[in-house]
């Protein structure tokens, strides 16, 4: 175990992965208990290299977001690689469900990523700890539920 990756699923719910660290609070399948909006986390700084954030991002409340990224930036190594996947903001699919929370677009990462014009903004706003590089956003299909948002991004420290 020692030479695998450090990889979480973090809100895994049914989507339970072999192989990695599967966390949720639900009653579902999972490696640890534990409610992502609670910090800090049971990782150590610095000790995860990839993350899955599979349809869970959208159900964080926006007052928990920035310190959700803090937490999720401690975490990471650098260079570490965290792929998510969401109901894009304009899909029925995020609205249609009353327990999103946070809507997400191809540029709600700009604001971490110091070569998009958004990153000024988020320098202003105090976000300067938290740097991601986004090597992709897109807004995929997904049907029968509509458009989802995907990002990969990269932990730069």
């Amino acid at each position: 175990m020692e030479n695998q990756l450090k990889k979480l699923n973090l809100g895994c719910g049914n989507d339970y992965k072999p192989g990695w660290i599967n966390v949720d609070k639900g009653s579902c399948k999972r490696d640890v208990a534990w409610d992502i909006e609670v910090f800090p986390w049971p990782f150590e700084d610095s000790s995860v290299e990839i993350v899955l954030l599979k349809h869970m991002l959208e159900h964080i409340s926006p007052t928990n977001f920035i310190p959700f990224l803090n937490e999720l930036y401690r975490v990471c190594k650098s260079g570490a690689q965290i792929e998510i996947e969401a109901p894009h903001a304009g899909s029925n699919n995020y609205w249609t469900d009353p327990t999103h929370k946070m809507p997400l677009t191809v540029r709600t990462f700009d604001f971490f990523d110091s070569s998009k014009p958004l990153y000024e903004n988020g320098l202003i706003y105090g976000w300067n700890n938290i740097k991601f590089s986004v090597v992709r956003a897109e807004v995929v299909d997904n049907p029968p539920n509509g458009p989802d948002v995907y990002y990969l991004l990269k932990v730069v420290k």
